[in-house]
């Protein structure tokens, strides 16, 4: 059990850190992680850390562009972007 609890609470602090280098507003370029706001709201740590590069799925709103895991996840956002944001980001 308190293998389970340690495991948890790595998990979160690994969210709560997020992606290594730059912001999620940043624009297109390589060597950097990203954070998927859909995988960040379903808490998939697996996925939640996207490398950018040319072909990463990406999409703009609000005048910042968010980046993805997969096209699946740029699809999810495109249709309530609102959901998948932290409440300060949803301002416009």
């Amino acid at each position: 059990m308190k293998y389970v609890v340690n495991l948890a609470l790595a998990g979160l602090l690994a969210l709560a850190a997020g992606c290594a280098t730059s912001s999620p507003h940043a624009g297109p370029g390589a060597g950097r992680s990203e954070t998927c706001q859909v995988c960040r709201y379903h808490n998939d740590l697996a996925c939640v850390c996207v490398n950018v590069n040319e072909s990463t799925p990406r999409t703009e709103y609000q005048g910042r562009t968010y980046y993805f895991c997969s096209e699946d996840c740029q699809t999810t956002f495109a249709k309530n972007p609102g959901k998948y944001l932290p409440r300060d980001e949803t301002k416009p």
